[in-house]
């Protein structure tokens, strides 16, 4: 399952950036069957969200299911 989806473009550029790579990723992850994306890119956007602060609600929410699928996975 591949998603063709892109960052909103009024989102400022590096925001847009981290988003669209993280999409990538997610996709190659699941063309490849691969259990997880590497963790520099879901730092990347965590560290671009967290300069935004408009987006603070969106990026604790994020940060919780993250933290959530971590305390569940076998593959720590």
């Amino acid at each position: 399952m591949s998603y063709n989806k892109r960052a909103a473009t009024f989102l400022p550029q590096d925001l847009q950036d981290a988003i669209n790579t993280f999409v990538e990723q997610f996709n190659i992850m699941e063309a490849y069957n691969l259990e997880t994306i590497p963790t520099e890119y879901l730092e990347k956007l965590f560290r671009t969200m967290a300069k935004y602060p408009e987006h603070n609600s969106i990026l604790l929410d994020l940060l919780e299911i993250a933290k959530e699928i971590k305390s569940t996975s076998v593959l720590e």
